[in-house]
């Protein structure tokens, strides 16, 4: 599971993606995405990235190639251990699932990457699974459905194969080593079922009693954005605001009253996040939070009582404090003219929600990663230093 808002200083949200139940084999310049909830999202409203994000050579190709292809990621790759670009990754919906297309840095299709030990992953149809694998799964899974095979190879030897399959309408990953031994099996996370769908909401358009809350008790935090999120038919609202650079993200029902986070994301060190909610300001606590901007510091969280630390789980949702190398950017007028002028040109009548600005690990210049809406849909980018676009994604 996936899908952080920005980065780690800014919001650590989880964006989980879905497969398809009908099963796609592609060349080895596709990749099919298989985790659970993306196409079940993305079914619900996702609008496409704008193709002018794409390099020219690579819009060329899939408009010549891939026949109704709606583009919802474009991300330029670095090799491993490196600065240097190796080409481009872009992620379509094809039928309803999400399908990964690989690109040299000329524009040409190739195949995915090796990994950092070289291994090399190959997908597999049905009919090039070695026999003990397929025997296995049709004695083990009667009736299964193949969702997406692949082998792992390192210098040109098999050392593992994977398959996912559903099974009674769960998602299985089952494991086999390099002779198509059984290694293990076990269910994939989320449901076939499950729907998720996240929405840009303006202020205006908040509850009168979401509203007068953050006109009242948390009158002394930042603004920054609101995001209506329908998690099987449940409709919640998530609020961004900020104080010394410090995001939280607090959690309403459709009626404004502070509730848990619900959907794809919701607790566990994957999501990224630590629950809570404010405190308000002098009027002692409401159900979660952290203590408000005047009075100092937050105490609670895993490390014991000290300056910074976060609360226990209640009701809204704290996320790290900013690293050294981050800056976190609530104003548009910041930003280079060379990102300003990219966001006109290409994501017409855009909102600006917030940016990062922070130096990759092997980088030596800053990176900025930007979240803006356009209506209702959220997008999210990243821009080098000198404003070449690096990434572009819709959420959904």
């Amino acid at each position: 599971m996936k899908r952080t808002l920005l980065s780690v200083a800014i919001l650590a949200t989880l964006l989980t993606a879905s497969c398809s139940k009908n099963a796609m084999m592609p060349d080895q310049t596709q990749a099919v995405e298989t985790s659970s909830l993306f196409s079940a999202r993305a079914s619900a409203g996702l609008i496409a990235l704008p193709t002018a994000t794409l390099p020219a050579n690579v819009k060329s190709y899939l408009d010549q190639n891939v026949a109704g292809y709606t583009l919802i990621k474009v991300e330029k790759m670095i090799q491993p251990g490196t600065t240097t670009y190796w080409g481009t990754k872009v992620t379509v919906l094809q039928n309803g699932a999400p399908v990964d297309y690989f690109f040299d840095t000329n524009g040409a299709p190739t195949t995915r990457p090796a990994g950092p030990r070289g291994e090399v992953v190959t997908r597999l149809t049905a009919a090039q699974l070695p026999a003990s694998v397929s025997s296995y799964l049709s004695q083990t899974y009667a009736g299964y459905q193949l969702v997406v095979a692949e082998s792992m190879q390192i210098n040109g030897t098999v050392q593992e194969y994977r398959v996912q399959i559903v099974s009674n309408n769960q998602r299985i990953d089952v494991h086999f080593d390099g002779t198509g031994t059984f290694r293990d099996a076990h269910t994939a996370p989320g449901s076939l079922t499950t729907t998720h769908s996240v929405s840009y909401v303006s202020r205006d358009n908040l509850s009168t009693a979401i509203k007068t809350a953050l006109s009242s008790t948390y009158a002394a935090y930042t603004y920054g954005w609101a995001e209506q999120h329908v998690h099987d038919g449940t409709t919640t609202y998530d609020v961004k605001l900020f104080s010394n650079n410090q995001p939280i993200v607090l959690h309403f029902d459709t009626s404004g009253a502070l509730v848990a986070p619900a959907g794809p994301g919701v607790g566990g060190p994957a999501s990224g996040t630590v629950v809570g909610g404010p405190t308000a300001p002098g009027s002692g606590t409401v159900v979660g939070g952290p203590t408000p901007p005047s009075s100092g510091t937050v105490v609670g969280g895993p490390a014991g009582p000290k300056p910074g630390a976060l609360t226990a789980p209640v009701s809204g949702t704290l996320t790290p404090g900013a690293p050294a190398n981050h800056q976190l950017i609530l104003d548009a007028t910041k930003l280079p003219s060379a990102i300003t002028s990219y966001l006109q040109t290409n994501f017409s009548s855009y909102t600006y929600l917030a940016a990062d600005l922070h130096t990759p690990p092997m980088g030596t210049s800053g990176e900025y990663n930007v979240d803006v809406a356009v209506g209702q849909q959220l997008y999210k980018l990243r821009f080098s230093a000198a404003g070449e676009l690096l990434m572009a994604e819709a959420r959904g």
